[in-house]
């Protein structure tokens, strides 16, 4: 996980698509307080990790992101990752506003489409942001990713990335809320190889148990005088191997070369 985040800063760094520290980044800050009328938006979704995504309504290709953005849930509701909000914020233009409606039905289910008031101060402008952006904060409400086009398309894997990557990491560190999910993480990456493991041990061990069974059943089986453990090939009749052969009739060769079981008697002249 670390070796993944590691990268996908480096990549976006040098992309000019994160903040750097030579020009005041934002990342690892609390995100600057915005509103949508009377609702606060960020503080409803404290504790959870935020994904707040800057789509214009009147943008066809913003409305494939919005789309888009139920699979990417889903598949990483599958994977585990639940505690998660998602957001968006349509343009402040007069367009957008009134194909806002367009935009909020190409949203997934519960996810909240926010329409911008024409007397209020530009979302977009305060988070610095610009359309098809991603903002990803942790569950302590600080910024770890900004991520702009053309990395922030949904057909790419960095805004995938960068929720994994806040998900899993305490990536700007000292947030209580990662306490649990960091131990939980770890077991769940290393427990599924440990009984693999173990298992395979297990199975192996019963196996050679089993081979030395047949062989100990083997030998016992056997009888004497089978020829170094080979089956004869005309078994021995029971009442045979009883008699003595030394008590068995002898017979004699007659003038055929036949034997004859009966003993021969000497007559007189």
């Amino acid at each position: 996980m670390e070796g993944s985040s590691l990268f996908l800063i480096t990549l976006l760094g040098l992309s000019g698509l994160v903040s750097s520290a030579d020009n005041q980044t934002t990342i690892c800050k609390p995100a600057p307080l915005w509103t949508i009328g009377s609702e606060v938006p960020m503080l409803l979704s404290y504790g959870q990790v935020t994904v707040v995504a800057l789509l214009q309504a009147s943008c066809g290709f913003c409305l494939v992101q919005a789309a888009n953005m139920g699979p990417l849930r889903d598949k990483l509701t599958n994977q585990g990752l639940t505690n998660i909000s998602y957001i968006i914020v349509n343009d402040q233009s007069s367009l957008s506003r009134l194909l806002h409606p367009k935009l909020a039905a190409q949203a997934p289910a519960r996810v909240p489409v926010y329409e911008q008031l024409p007397n209020q101060e530009d979302v977009w402008e305060i988070l610095d942001g610009s359309k098809d952006d991603f903002l990803i904060y942790d569950r302590c409400g600080r910024l770890t990713f900004h991520i702009r086009l053309p990395y922030s398309y949904l057909h790419f894997p960095f805004v995938e990335a960068a929720i994994n990557t806040t998900y899993y990491e305490d990536y700007c560190q000292n947030c209580s809320f990662y306490a649990n999910v960091t131990w939980n993480a770890k077991q769940n990456e290393v427990s599924p190889k440990n009984l693999t493991e173990e298992k395979t041990e297990t199975l192996g061990k019963d196996k050679l148990t089993s081979k030395e069974d047949d062989k100990s059943g083997d030998r016992h089986s056997k009888g004497p005088g089978t020829g170094g453990g080979h089956r004869p090939h005309h078994p021995t009749n029971q009442e045979e191997d009883i008699d003595n052969k030394a008590h068995r009739p002898i017979k004699s060769k007659g003038k055929a070369g036949e034997r004859s079981n009966h003993p021969t008697h000497n007559h007189g002249p």
